[in-house]
């Protein structure tokens, strides 16, 4: 059985939340979108993003189409990407707009997971007490440390950091390939977006995850959000914990 819980919070600087999240514990179905572009469009884009992706997919599970996974979410994604650059065309204010995503839906104790940009997937292995980083960042600075120009040291603080490689509301845009890995009993996936990353490391993550196991995911995200408002909050914060109890 599926449990989960799920916080979004302006974080201590900006002045508007453009992360947008959808969560559907019934069918499995989890997305988080991190909006970009100002003018409100950062905030209309994670919007439709979720909306679009949620729905579309969670209709196709209740229509038990589950034999094509990848298929249905990339179709998904691609129908949400199209909608952003629609309305970029007919508001000019909005040419700026788009967001990164990460979803995950889980089937049998198997969790599919995409991501485009910076926002994340990990999983929490409560039994050993490791934290795997699911998703790859689709930036500047991760294509920086692959080149070998700063370490991985340097990701969180780099000056670059924002700048991401994928996004939906692209002209052009490359899908990655849908991922998967087992979600055993107890385990935890955390979707969030950079505003948790960049305020707090993966020690301090597997520490919250590891004390909130007695009381669930939906304290586990309080945690989370508070601990990165504690130590900065410089960007809109949002999480999503999910458990297979």
């Amino acid at each position: 059985m599926l449990v989960s819980g799920s916080k979004s919070d302006r974080g201590l600087l900006r002045e508007n939340n453009e992360d947008s999240f959808y969560v559907n514990d019934k069918l499995g179905v989890y997305v988080l979108a991190d909006g970009m572009g100002g003018h409100d469009g950062g905030e209309i884009a994670s919007n439709i993003v979720v909306q679009t992706l949620g729905k579309n997919i969670s209709l196709s599970l209740q229509h038990r189409n589950k034999d094509n996974i990848e298929h249905i979410v990339n179709k998904a994604l691609c129908e949400a990407n199209e909608e952003i650059i629609l309305l970029k065309k007919e508001h000019i204010e909005l040419m700026n707009m788009g967001t990164t995503v990460v979803l995950s839906v889980f089937l049998d104790d198997i969790a599919y997971y995409s991501h485009l940009g910076d926002s994340r997937a990990y999983l929490y292995n409560k039994e050993e007490d490791k934290l795997l980083q699911l998703t790859t960042d689709d930036s500047l600075v991760t294509e920086m440390v692959k080149r070998g120009n700063i370490s991985k040291d340097q990701l969180r603080t780099h000056y670059l950091r924002n700048i991401v490689t994928r996004y939906l509301g692209m002209n052009d845009l490359a899908l990655h390939d849908i991922r998967n890995c087992d979600f055993g009993k107890g385990d935890y996936i955390l979707l969030c977006s950079d505003g948790l990353t960049s305020m707090i490391d993966e020690r301090e993550i597997i520490a919250i995850l590891n004390a909130s196991i007695a009381m669930g995911p939906q304290y586990a995200c309080d945690s989370l959000v508070y601990e990165a408002n504690n130590n900065g909050g410089h960007d809109n914060i949002t999480v999503i914990v999910i458990q297979n109890k």
